[in-house]
């Protein structure tokens, strides 16, 4: 009774305020404020929050925003957005099993976009703001694209004033399977996580991120190989929380990963494992570090931090494949607009990110946006390269 009178509340004071603004507007600001006041279940780490599971027979899709708010479910696109929203749709029907399990802290941290000098072998046209298509940027940690705003919306108080910024992203892809680079095996652990996420490009201060790790470790003691390997889903704000990781996952997973935000301060990710129907929704907050701005929606493949001062060196994922990813800003939710944004928007603002070893003198983790007609649409194609797929890259 005290959530449905919250509802009804919210609901009201919403219209009240927007005047003639559109109802999807109202839904909107009122579903925000639903998810903060419902993420009330504790875990085992502070200021990581979960939902009460949703009673027997609810049904995401013929619920409202409001409804699926109260119980962690991630925001929708509009239904206008046919092929996204059936994408929702199947990732909510999916959902069989909510995980309760105990959240644990990593000693590995996904860190913001730390940016490097192009390879001297690049071919100059390869390199930096083109006439049409992305930026070619080189990162130490990054490979993917990176959708940006050119216009910013700001928190004062942790009140939007400006809603042209990413309010949310989704990502499919399969969890890849973790080699150290062929023909080594020299006592490391080789790492790669899979993330979507806001900030951490432009805003280097904040960011907010879910996906999967895949590592593996491989030792020579006694004449063989001794290797062990380490898959699970997981979730984090840079720079309160390292990675937290939640429950296992299997290499080859169908992964679906939706993460947005409320306030600058605020954050939520869902993480489920569509093939074995397990899933989980965290609400997670700054605890008083920098907050979000949204002027950026990332894709990434990333080696995580740290060994030493470096990253850690990348697991040999060979090929990785990941399907329908997209970002809604906050203005086009609230008004319906059925036209998101790609991972390989031929926007010069927009920016494929291109991974390196720590030398700077080979790529690592490379990229390709799917599709000629609007890139990115179709999925994205990761491939390693050089020393992390043969002969091993040492940090």
């Amino acid at each position: 009774m005290r959530i449905r009178n919250l509802m009804v509340c919210l609901i009201g004071i919403t219209v009240l305020t927007i005047g003639f603004t559109t109802l999807a507007a109202a839904q909107s600001s009122a579903a925000r404020a639903i998810y903060d006041a419902s993420a009330v279940v504790p875990t085992n780490l502070k200021g990581i929050r979960t939902f009460n599971a949703p009673p027997a027979g609810f049904n995401p899709l013929t619920a409202t925003e409001e409804e699926n708010a109260v119980y962690g479910f991630p925001p929708r696109p509009p239904q206008e957005d046919t092929e996204h929203y059936a994408m929702w749709a199947k990732a909510m029907t999916a959902a069989k099993t909510r995980w309760a399990g105990e959240i644990k802290t990593t000693s590995y941290w996904s860190q913001p976009a730390h940016r490097a000098a192009a390879p001297e072998s690049t071919p100059e046209e390869e390199a930096g703001v083109k006439a049409t298509g992305p930026t070619t940027n080189y990162y130490y940690n990054w490979s993917g694209f990176i959708n940006t705003q050119p216009t910013l919306k700001k928190y004062i108080n942790n009140t939007t004033t400006s809603i042209n910024s990413f309010y949310y992203i989704v990502s499919d892809f399969n969890v890849p399977v973790a080699e150290e680079a062929f023909g080594t095996c020299d006592g490391g652990t080789d790492l790669m996580v899979d993330w979507n996420g806001i900030d951490g490009d432009l805003n280097g201060n904040a960011l907010l991120q879910g996906g999967t790790l895949s590592g593996i470790s491989c030792s020579n003691p006694y004449g063989w190989p001794l290797i062990s390997t380490s898959y699970f889903a997981w979730l984090e704000w840079w720079p309160a929380y390292p990675i937290i990781a939640t429950f296992p996952v299997n290499p080859g997973d169908d992964f679906f990963v939706e993460t947005w935000d409320t306030t600058a301060t605020q954050g939520y990710v869902e993480l489920e494992d569509l093939t074995l129907g397990i899933y989980a929704t965290f609400g997670i907050t700054s605890a008083g570090g920098p907050g979000l701005i949204g002027n950026s929606a990332e894709y990434i493949v990333e080696r995580p931090c740290c060994v030493g001062s470096n990253s850690f060196p990348l697991a040999n994922y060979v090929q990785n494949f990941w399907v329908n990813n997209y970002a809604y800003t906050f203005y086009e939710y609230a008004h319906g607009v059925a036209t998101p944004w790609y991972p390989g928007s031929t926007l010069t603002n927009n920016v494929l990110a291109i991974m390196v070893d720590d030398t700077d003198s080979y790529n690592i983790s490379v990229p390709q946006a799917l599709g000629t007609v609007a890139p990115g649409r179709y999925g994205i194609f990761f491939q390693t390269e050089n020393c992390a797929y043969s002969g091993g890259c040492t940090p």
